[in-house]
């Protein structure tokens, strides 16, 4: 079982930064590996089978940790088909329910207010905290890397913004494009959507124009 702790030990690891006196702050990554969760899980989502959802204010709401539907029971074993909406059409309340629609943040049916269950594409587990050691990651092991390579892009990100906030980087004293940092974090952020890449369907091709 991965938690966040032994998650945030390897980011440090991977940043050099294991003194007693760190240079990033816990609160710093944590903030950086839930935006890094939440973009690995537009790619590679959890999926989460029949969950009940309540009744709420004339629709079902979504859970927290939703990002797309994939099918919709009431009751179970009943399937219900996705309305396509079409101008000008009504759309009458049915005894039995056929259909369903998402807006705003509910599910709705073409009629039933119990017993709706949905199958969705979810977030992965995110920490609740900089110091949670209990929860466990649902990212698979294999792909932990990636949550390591986007926490450190954004972390030497941060270093890069710093260093130009210096005089020798400022506006006005010269053209200047060599931040020394700024070429490290291209090539972790290009790292991540190229490993990104390679764990999709079709692979990962790098394209190359020879110099003129």
């Amino acid at each position: 079982m991965t938690t966040w702790v032994s998650l945030l030990s390897d980011i440090r690891v991977d940043l050099d930064d294991m003194s007693g006196t760190p240079k990033f702050a816990s609160a710093l990554l944590y903030l950086y590996a839930k935006d890094g969760i939440r973009d690995y899980s537009t790619w590679f989502p959890k999926r989460l089978d029949r969950v009940h959802i309540a009744f709420l204010n004339g629709g079902f709401a979504l859970p927290s940790d939703f990002i797309s539907d994939i099918q919709v029971e009431c009751p179970v074993d009943t399937f219900l088909q996705k309305r396509v909406h079409v101008g000008g059409k009504r759309y009458p309340t049915q005894s039995t329910p056929k259909f369903y629609y998402i807006s705003g943040g509910s599910l709705y049916t073409s009629g039933s207010t119990t017993d709706v269950y949905l199958t969705y594409f979810a977030t992965h587990t995110i920490p609740t905290s900089e110091a949670d050691a209990t929860t466990a990651l649902s990212v698979p092991s294999a792909d932990l890397e990636l949550i390591r390579l986007y926490v450190v892009a954004k972390a030497y990100g941060q270093m890069r913004a710093k260093q130009s906030s210096l005089d020798r980087f400022k506006v006005g004293t010269g053209t200047r494009d060599d931040n020394p940092v700024a070429p490290e974090v291209v090539s972790l952020m290009d790292d991540y959507h190229q490993k990104v890449a390679e764990r999709l369907s079709g692979g990962y091709i790098a394209l190359q124009r020879s110099d003129r």
